[in-house]
């Protein structure tokens, strides 16, 4: 027997899978050009100007680049403020991704509003969703690491009833009277705290100082009550770790794998456990909420807490799943971005006692000497201290809690004059334009003046946001002259503005107003101030500060 006749099939085997093992992934590689030219030079965005990066996952693929632990400067917000800066770049710019999709980088604050506020405005076409929404990537991560949908990651009806049901109590006319007397009351906390280390001639760090107050607030608001069960979480000092552990789901590799692996234990090691422990802490959280509102005597309409609320609706399930993660989302995505606010604020104030002693003189004319009675801080007397509104507001500004905002294009939609096509991604750079010299000028400086309106007046509801349906009206010309008139990008903008809004800005005026009046600050010898972005901005060494009590009184 021909010894070719036996090994000619095995050979024309081999000589096939050879062809298909190198031809494949060639022709995969063929497609993959063709397609991203076909895009590129077809693309209505094809002459638009490029970003100049030469960041490998911002130009290949269209993403944030993973946080690097070894990483020294912020290259991001670099990035993002010289992107800001550059007039070439503005309104937009664009980088396409190795698969031809262009990844659109806003520039402007009018093109950022036609995407935040007129493109995500409810289509009047029935079923058909709005011209631009949320971020595919970014709710597919968080869908994945809460463990499905919530009042963050949802697009669409599943979105629009929940945020029907919870608007309602962070409206101001709700939220101020429920909530600032606890506020008031975990302010005069954090002063015992302050003196605490004032007597020992200790620094604080204020970063993480400020997360346990954050987290106090909220978790107070959310469910009406302070004496939740912390054990389920290790305690209250672990509950913000519980949280920044399940943040690590944000960053995990093994978050995309493909095939259900993700969706494993093993995949899921490092944010799982947190996520379930939490869960159980919020559920039965809602248990005392309910309790709670049952010893509240009202007519129905009246709440003590988020939660109390919502379950009011009737939308939310028996078994509480949507009700769960909802209540989580809303914990996340606020107790470390106030905290982050307020320390960047302080690291501020301490490195400029003239303000400090402006801020004191005008905050001491309102409150008067301490001790202050909690009962007597109101609303109306922290709307008469605009200094302090514009300290917060210079702090987000210079300091945005999110750096840029990204969202994804549905349908074809114009962008300050710039149609940006459908399946485009863009990112609304916050972190840019508002280091933009040609709108404030010399960013560099933090100066509360830009947002001191002449005769400082203040609107009826005392500074607060209405969160009125209404948000495509016209809104006020920005200038360098007229800085005070930008808007509160960091809170976003339109339909999906941020709902905790109101209860920041109540914490903020509240733990300004309270510790400027009995303390002065100063950095620790020694002390860096710089960011990094991990999905919010924060303090890449911590805040680091000295207090100490004032002495007498010059007013």
């Amino acid at each position: 027997m021909n010894i070719l006749s036996v090994l000619s099939p095995n050979i024309s085997f081999y000589t096939t899978a050879f062809y298909v093992g190198v031809y494949s992934p060639l022709a995969g590689i063929i497609f993959l050009v063709l397609r991203y030219y076909y895009r590129r030079k077809n693309s209505i965005l094809s002459s638009a100007p490029l970003i100049p990066t030469k960041n490998f996952w911002i130009s290949y693929f269209g993403l944030v680049p993973p946080p690097d632990e070894n990483e020294t400067v912020d290259e991001l917000s670099k990035f993002l403020i010289s992107v800001g800066q550059d007039t070439q770049q503005s309104p937009l710019s664009v980088s396409w991704s190795i698969f031809g999709t262009p990844l659109v980088i806003v520039n402007s604050l009018k093109g950022i509003k036609d995407v935040l506020v007129y493109g995500q405005v409810k289509s009047k076409v029935q079923g058909r969703p709005s011209n631009v929404q949320r971020g595919n990537l970014i709710r597919l991560i968080q869908n994945h690491v809460f463990g499905g949908e919530n009042i963050n990651n949802s697009t669409g009806e599943g979105w629009r009833w929940r945020r029907h049901v919870l608007l309602p109590p962070f409206q101001p006319r709700q939220l101020v009277p429920n909530l600032l007397p606890y506020v008031v009351k975990r302010a005069h906390e954090l002063l015992d705290t302050f003196g605490k280390a004032s007597d020992q001639g200790t620094a604080l760090e204020l970063d993480g100082v400020f997360q346990d107050l954050t987290m106090d607030v909220i978790n107070f608001y959310l469910y009406g009550r302070s004496d939740l069960n912390y054990e389920l979480v290790g305690g209250k000092e672990n509950l913000k770790h519980m949280h920044h552990k399940l943040g690590l789901g944000f960053q995990s590799l093994e978050a995309w794998f493909p095939f259900g692996i993700n969706k494993t234990k093993w995949a899921q090691r490092a944010f799982g456990p947190s996520r379930e422990h939490l869960k159980e802490f919020v559920k039965d959280s809602i248990v005392l909420a309910v309790e709670k509102q049952a010893e509240y005597k009202s007519d129905g309409q009246e709440f003590q807490s988020v939660t109390a609320a919502a379950l009011s609706s009737g939308k939310y399930h028996e078994d509480q799943f949507d009700l769960i993660n909802d209540l989580l989302s809303l914990t996340f995505a606020g107790y470390d971005t106030t905290a982050h606010t307020l320390a960047f604020c302080f690291s501020e104030l301490a490195r400029n006692p003239a303000l400090q002693e402006e801020l004191f003189l005008q905050v001491r004319a309102v409150l008067g000497p301490p001790p202050v009675l909690p009962e007597s801080i109101t609303a109306d007397k922290l709307a008469k201290m605009p200094l302090v509104s514009a300290v917060y507001r210079e702090t987000l500004r210079k300091y945005p809690a999110v750096a840029f905002i990204p969202a994804h294009v549905n349908y074809d939609t114009n962008v300050d004059g710039v149609v940006v096509p459908a399946e485009s991604e863009i990112w609304c750079n916050l972190r840019g334009i508002q280091m933009n010299p040609n709108i404030f000028p010399n960013p560099d400086k933090f100066d509360p003046s830009r947002w001191i309106r002449p005769g400082d007046t203040n609107d009826t509801l005392g500074g607060f946001d209405s969160m009125a349906a209404d948000h495509t009206r016209e809104s006020p010309i920005v200038t360098p002259d007229q800085q005070y008139n930008f808007p509160d990008l960091s809170f976003t903008l339109g339909p999906h503005s941020c709902l905790g809004k109101n209860m920041v800005i109540l914490e903020l005026r509240t733990t300004i107003a309270c510790t400027i009046n009995e303390f002065t600050c100063s950095l620790k010898e020694g002390s860096v101030i710089d960011t990094k972005i991990v999905l919010t901005t924060k303090p890449r060494y911590g805040v680091w500060a000295n207090f100490k009590r004032r002495s007498e009184i010059r007013i």
